[in-house]
């Protein structure tokens, strides 16, 4: 939690979650981890880690709609139960992605590329706006692998979370403008993930983009979001995923 409650002060976002209260004890926690899109500054809630004892399951409804009740703020919900689905879509939530998609990197990394990955520290200071790389240092303190990719002549800022996937040293595509790019160009990242280390690659994804970019196996995993959305846009930062690490 000290991740979590310090990226909270330091960006002054207030509380880090919300209590259910039996009496004088705790019945139920729900995380709510904010940060700030940097290409506008709105606010995104990430809900995780939701408990609530069963004795107050039929309060649990409410304690998310309360949670989740602002129009000025967008709403993710990066890990849903099978259940929390259903009642984040009452709660006017939509799914954006079903699916992760497993990219075996050697096998990428052998087709032709026009794009190029740069380490954040190569690329001039004046490349990005100031909210942009301060996330991207962030995440780099976070331990995560931070590159620019240059590619149909414009910059592309991509964070990558350290992971291990099928006992692989892997890494999970956690900051995309449009995933698209990042599949057409998955060659470029391939090659630029192999040197730090890592064989495989994740990304959320729909169902249906399973081949984009070349074969990728997939697992069933949603994420649902409310607000304007790009649905294309990945955007997993200071979340539980980083800030909670296993």
């Amino acid at each position: 939690m000290a991740l979590i409650s310090d990226h909270h002060a330091r960006r002054k976002l207030g509380s880090i979650g919300q209590l259910l209260m039996k009496d004088e004890d705790a019945a139920g926690v729900l995380l709510t981890i904010k940060s700030r899109l940097p290409e506008t500054g709105s606010i995104v809630v990430n809900l995780s880690s939701w408990y609530v004892e069963p004795s107050c399951r039929w309060f649990a409804p409410r304690m998310l709609q309360m949670a989740s009740s602002s129009e000025e703020e967008l709403f993710t919900d990066l890990t849903p139960s099978p259940e929390a689905c259903k009642l984040n879509e009452r709660l006017g939530f939509q799914t954006v992605t079903d699916h992760t998609l497993f990219y075996p990197l050697p096998l990428k990394a052998l087709r032709p590329s026009g794009a190029r990955l740069s380490p954040l520290a190569a690329v001039s200071p004046d490349t990005l706006p100031a909210a942009m790389r301060e996330m991207l240092e962030d995440h780099l303190r976070l331990g995560c692998i931070v590159a620019i990719m240059q590619a149909d002549g414009h910059h592309y800022p991509l964070v990558f979370l350290k992971t291990t996937t099928k006992k692989l040293p892997s890494a999970r595509l956690i900051y995309c403008e449009d995933r698209e790019i990042a599949q057409r160009h998955i060659s470029a990242i391939a090659r630029h993930l192999l040197s730090r280390g890592r064989l495989a690659l994740t990304m959320a994804a729909l169902d249906g983009e399973r081949n984009a970019g070349g074969f990728a196996a997939h697992k069933f995993a949603p994420i649902q979001v409310k607000g304007a959305w790009n649905p294309h846009f990945i955007n997993e930062t200071y979340s539980e995923l980083v800030l909670l690490p296993p």
